[in-house]
């Protein structure tokens, strides 16, 4: 089965890197994705064969830093006169396996015997689609499971929902099923998890732990942790790579409404702006949307909130519009950009 590259999927190349698929719209005869996983004899995860996770945190800068190892291998560096950046993406060319999460939960629910944390996975994905009623085949598993170098003493357990309907009905269940069968950051989980994001992300304690609130996507499932990633299905993907150009016009700091977040929920997520109040920086032109690339900021504000911003501005041009965007998560900022929710400040 080949189909279209979606977000989350991973490939693996023939030097057994492993790279996690970004967003959607690609280069013709590549794929933009982040590498993950190496060979290495020191690493803790695989089962057959040993890997290092040399992405050490999920954020854009830790992705910044694996290129610094691919100019080894400069085939997987990418200029896109798209984006007007660097990225890594790998060349079709390069391509030995292609994983795909609801495949690897279908071939799951066909094996006679699992390991512990495929069992829980499984577990989690029917509990979910019982309680929200979404099918088994709208779900995936993604991460080190879908690639079978999983550790179950220490692996997290990485799932994926397709359809932004399905997604929002996931959403509904998990949030109903708090406290009991899914549990929430607390105590030292939570002081913890809000420590590493107000150290990287310029948030206070306060902005933290309303973020973290949010965070619908996390939490714990029979003491495992679990992260749950909403991707779009073939009909909700509209734009081709190269329908638009981005271009960098500086940084800059806003405040602003959301008029509309339902695509928030998705990985690179966009909020819809209006009432856009610049405090940095200049704009010739009208701000109509934040797009983060970073997933801490993926549907934590809805519609009416206001949010304050600070990010890279990219003029926008094609499809017979011209306006300007936001950006969190750019390499520019170096982890140094944010979306502030105004009543957490």
């Amino acid at each position: 089965m080949v189909r279209m590259e979606r977000d989350r999927d991973f490939l693996r190349t023939r030097e057994n890197f492993f790279f996690c698929v970004v967003g959607y719209a690609h280069p013709p005869g590549r794929v933009l994705a982040y590498l993950k996983y190496v060979p290495s004899s020191a690493g803790r995860w695989g089962k057959r064969g040993k890997f290092h996770r040399i992405l050490s945190r999920y954020d854009a800068a830790a992705v910044a830093d694996t290129f610094k190892f691919l100019r080894k291998y400069p085939k997987y560096l990418y200029y896109s006169d798209v984006y007007g950046i660097v990225f890594s993406a790998v060349p079709g060319s390069e391509i030995e396996s292609r994983y795909y999460p609801e495949v690897k939960v279908a071939k799951l629910l066909e094996e006679k015997r699992v390991d512990p944390l495929q069992e829980k996975a499984l577990s989690l994905i029917s509990l979910l689609s019982r309680e929200s009623g979404v099918p088994l085949r709208r779900f995936g598993v993604t991460g080190s499971i879908l690639i079978d170098i999983h550790n179950p003493s220490f692996s997290d357990v990485d799932l994926t929902v397709y359809g932004r309907r399905y997604a929002v009905r996931v959403k509904e269940a998990i949030l109903s099923l708090r406290g009991r069968d899914v549990k929430t950051f607390t105590g030292r989980a939570a002081e913890e998890w809000v420590r590493k994001k107000e150290g990287v992300f310029q948030l206070s304690k306060k902005q933290a732990r309303k973020i973290l609130e949010r965070k619908w996507n996390i939490g714990f499932y029979r003491g495992t942790r679990f992260s749950i990633h909403p991707v779009r299905i073939d009909e909700e993907i509209d734009e081709k790579y190269g329908d638009r150009v981005f271009r960098k016009v500086g940084m800059c700091t806003i405040k602003a409404t959301i008029s509309s977040s339902k695509d928030a929920i998705f990985l690179p997520c966009k909020y819809e702006v209006e009432d856009v109040t610049i405090l940095e920086g200049d704009c010739p032109g009208e701000i109509k949307e934040v797009v983060s690339y970073e997933g801490l900021f993926c549907d934590i504000a809805g519609e009416g909130e206001r949010v304050r911003v600070h990010g890279k501005l990219e003029k926008v041009k094609g499809r017979g519009e011209e306006y300007y965007r936001v950006v969190v998560g750019s390499q520019e900022a170096n982890a140094r950009d944010y979306i502030h929710l105004e009543d957490a400040t």
